[in-house]
């Protein structure tokens, strides 16, 4: 098991990309950047960078982030673990949204790729 976004998590995340062979299929590169914030107050954070080659995560703040995603401890557990849908999340204003959110729609199947390939670290994280 490795606890979620801790090092271990975020080197998992990048291994089940990368196995996926999840890319942009050309399009233009995509860095997806998520900062959660805890009860006590203090911040985590994660990125997934997409390209024509291929997918991979990091831990810590990218300042080059095309979207970047912003929520609760809480809520980035829930949509990790599938007990929370993030468009949901997201019309309920759990989750906020800035950065060139139209780049998403171009990279659709792409992000497609990228949540099947996480729903498998599930299994193998805690929460």
């Amino acid at each position: 098991m490795v606890r979620f976004l801790s090092a271990e998590w975020v080197a998992a995340a990048s291994e089940a990309l990368q196995s996926a062979g999840v890319t942009t299929e050309g399009g233009p590169p995509l860095v997806i950047q998520q900062l959660v914030e805890h009860p006590d107050g203090t911040r985590s954070a994660y990125r997934i960078q997409l390209d024509a080659d291929g997918a991979e995560a990091f831990g810590g703040f990218s300042g080059d982030a095309t979207v970047v995603y912003r929520h609760s401890y809480d809520v980035a557990c829930g949509i990790a673990s599938g007990e929370l849908d993030a468009h949901v999340e997201f019309l309920m204003g759990r989750v906020t949204v800035s950065g060139d959110t139209k780049a998403l729609v171009g990279h659709r199947a792409a992000l497609e790729k990228l949540s099947a390939a996480l729903a498998g670290l599930r299994a193998i994280t805690e929460f």
